[in-house]
Parts: C-alpha cells; sequence; structure tokens
C-alpha cells in the first residue's frame, strides 16, 4: 500500500475543489462567481483573472458568517436554483466556479458544495491552484503538492466523519474501506514528499555552505506571484533565470 498513488477520486461534487490526486491545474476560460461577506474583492478578482478565470458576478450577504455555510442555507439554495436555470444567455452561463472571499473550515467548503453541487474554493484553494500553475522549481512543486495534501485531507476528514455518522452518503460501493484506502494513500504520499523535500534541503543547504565558503554573496528576491521576480532578476543580473 505504500507504494501505491494516491488514487484519483472525486471527493466532493463537481471536484469541489478537493481531488484526491492532481486537480487540473489549466483553469483559463472558466467563468466564476465570488461569494462574499465584504465589499472588496479586487485582490481575489484579480487572482482569479491571473489565472484566467473570467469573473461574471459578485454577490455579496452582508452581516455575521454562518458557522456551519458561511452563507445562508437560503441564499445558497437560491444560487443553487439560479444556476440551474442559467442557459444561454443568462449571465451565470457557463459558470463552473464559486469562489469564496474567506477561508473555510472543512464543514463549510463540505456544505456549500452540497448546497451548490458546483465546485468550490475558498482563498486557500485559490491560492494552491495558482501556486500549482506557477511553481517552476522541482522543490516548489513538491511544496505546493505537500500542501495541497494537506489542505484534502482535511476535507476527507470531513467526509469520512459524515459517512460514519450517516450524515452523508459515501462515494461508491467501497464503503469505509474506500475511505481507508484513500486516507492512507494520501498520509504516504505526504510522508514520501517530505522526505524527497528534506533530501532536496540538505543538498541546497551543502550549495549554499560552498558558496558562503567561496565569498559568493547570496541575494534574495521575494514578491507575490506573477509579479515579474524573474524579469528583474534578469534585468539587474544580465542573464535568464535558471529552473531547476
Amino acid at each position: 500500500m505504500s507504494g501505491d498513488p494516491v488514487p484519483d477520486v472525486p471527493l466532493l461534487a463537481g471536484m469541489g475543489g478537493v481531488n484526491s490526486s492532481e486537480s487540473q491545474s489549466i483553469h483559463f476560460g472558466r467563468k466564476a462567481i465570488i461569494l462574499t461577506r465584504e465589499k472588496n474583492t479586487k485582490e481575489m478578482s484579480s487572482l482569479a483573472q491571473t489565472m484566467g478565470i473570467e469573473i461574471v458576478d459578485i454577490i455579496l450577504q452582508k452581516g455575521k458568517p454562518n458557522s456551519r455555510t458561511y452563507f445562508g442555507t437560503g441564499k445558497l439554495h437560491e444560487i443553487s436554483e439560479e444556476l440551474k436555470m442559467s442557459g444561454k444567455g443568462h449571465m451565470w452561463e457557463k459558470v463552473d466556479l464559486i469562489l469564496i472571499h474567506s477561508n473555510l473550515k472543512p464543514n463549510q467548503l463540505v456544505n456549500i458544495n452540497d448546497l451548490t453541487s458546483i465546485e468550490t474554493w475558498d482563498r486557500v484553494r485559490l491560492l494552491l491552484e495558482l501556486f500549482t500553475i506557477h511553481a517552476s522549481s522541482v522543490e516548489a512543486r513538491v511544496q505546493v503538492r505537500i500542501a495541497r495534501l494537506l489542505a484534502d485531507r482535511s476535507v476527507l476528514r470531513e467526509l469520512i466523519h459524515r459517512e460514519h455518522t450517516g450524515e452523508r452518503l459515501g462515494f461508491g460501493a467501497g464503503g469505509q474501506t474506500g475511505w481507508s484506502n484513500i486516507m492512507a494513500a494520501v498520509g504516504h504520499e505526504i510522508a514520501k514528499l517530505r522526505r524527497k523535500l528534506k533530501k532536496m534541503d540538505s543538498s541546497l543547504s551543502e550549495r549554499r555552505r560552498q558558496r558562503s565558503k567561496s565569498g559568493a554573496l547570496t541575494v534574495g528576491l521575494a514578491g507575490y506571484t506573477n509579479v515579474g521576480k524573474s524579469s528583474l532578476f534578469s534585468a539587474l543580473s544580465g542573464k535568464p533565470v535558471l529552473i531547476k
């Protein structure tokens, strides 16, 4: 079992932004609506558009977030019905993604997905998708993969809890054994990636030590994704960015 890959099993309806294996990393051309409790959604909209996702509507519901569903259940039912009727010419035509302008708890993500039956991301999932697209080095890809698996595992635990308590049906004939197999596969994958990352860290530390020993200076460029760090490096050094 320890050598088995994480099986490709959708954990939420419409994927829900959560899958037991690598989910799609190309989102160009998708359409989404944003659900928010705050007026300013400029940053989330900008990040989504960076990924090629078109924001077709922003729905604001003032007040304190619902502890189980973030938005009120009545509003989510309205959104679900509107999505079902969003045929040709409708503003929400071809919308296949809901973006939540908040960091959700696993139970909130599952509840929203159950009520709307459409892929749902919170801010954390949006950033993880963005980092997946822009992770250019092997180390960065491993780090992002670990982060994704940890986020997915928290939702998986919620789904397993609901199946055990009878709140939610299982994902097919696999039953509890199927859930256990997926959970074990995710755990093994995380452990394997962490070992791989540890080896990379050791190698990088040795290279830094050698550079320091030779008297070379180490300079770091830090900044948000897609803001031009590589372009700045090339302009300052006159050399292309080396990606390993």
